[in-house]
């Protein structure tokens, strides 16, 4: 039987387990995966323990995705890219490295078909959430990407990572609204997670046909009620975003593509 699991600090909530082995189940294969507890302090010693242990793939969530990447020996075109990824596995003595983060997004974007080409959005953040998902965005061939953070320069310093790109990338200061049509609004700051109010001006919604929150729930999130009350018309939370990059990660491992969109349905179902 395969081993696999998902890493990270805290991780006893982690859906993960139960995506992996719904994915499995449809595939008519046997697996292990596991939700495991990793201190930052102790990754790189923890994570070749599990290895040495048989675990052919890990998932890696908060805090460790840095880190993860750091410890890799082969790394993706994407994930040098963002610096940070999410999928680890073995191949001969080498540990690989991969980003599916963007892809989850991209791909539930697209089933909810909201459409990036030529479109103007903002990004709320500017910290690891952002920038694992920036790449695969620009990818899809937007016109203008706004980024808004509540300190500035680490909207500067996330732009100046992808001022090659032939997309425009903006740095926003946090009151300013951008003068341009925007279409939509992702939400990659922890607003809703950690508490607290939401900090940024609401006059940002103006206008706006949709939004989607990296965040998730079992109800809707706070960002995608502040939306609603707002009168927005598709307010999209991170679950599928999530059953879309363990898609990606599970086909890394096994080279079998599940379907996403029955697991999705069946957690949905479930909450």
């Amino acid at each position: 039987m395969k081993k696999f699991a998902v890493i990270g600090k805290p991780i006893k909530h982690s859906l993960s387990p139960r995506i992996h082995h719904e994915f499995a189940k449809e595939a008519g294969i046997e697996i292990s995966y596991e939700a495991i507890e990793v201190d930052p302090k102790s990754f790189t010693s923890q994570t070749n323990k599990l290895f040495k242990e048989g675990y052919e793939g890990l998932n890696v969530t908060l805090p460790l995705k840095g880190l993860a990447y750091n410890f890799a020996d082969k790394v993706s075109e994407l994930g040098n890219q963002t610096k940070a990824v999410n999928t680890l596995w073995k191949e001969g003595q080498n540990i690989c490295a991969d980003s599916t983060d963007g892809l989850g997004l991209v791909r539930d974007l697209t089933n909810n078909k909201i459409s990036l080409e030529k479109c103007n959005f903002i990004i709320l953040g500017a910290g690891g959430a952002a920038q694992s998902i920036v790449p695969s965005l620009l990818g899809m061939k937007p016109n203008k990407v706004f980024v808004i953070n509540r300190t500035f320069d680490k909207s500067l310093y996330l732009i100046n990572k992808f001022k090659n790109s032939k997309v425009e990338l903006k740095a926003v200061k946090e009151k300013d609204i951008p003068k341009e049509d925007i279409q939509g609004i992702i939400n990659a700051t922890s607003f809703g997670v950690d508490g607290g109010s939401f900090e940024f001006n609401k006059d940002l919604f103006k206008g706006i046909k949709w939004v989607y929150d990296l965040n998730y729930s079992d109800g809707q999130t706070a960002f995608c009620e502040i939306a609603n009350e707002l009168g927005i018309g598709v307010c999209l939370d991170g679950l599928g975003m999530l059953v879309n990059q363990a898609a990606a990660s599970f086909e890394i491992w096994t080279g079998i593509k599940p379907a996403p969109l029955r697991v999705l349905k069946s957690i949905k179902d479930s909450f």
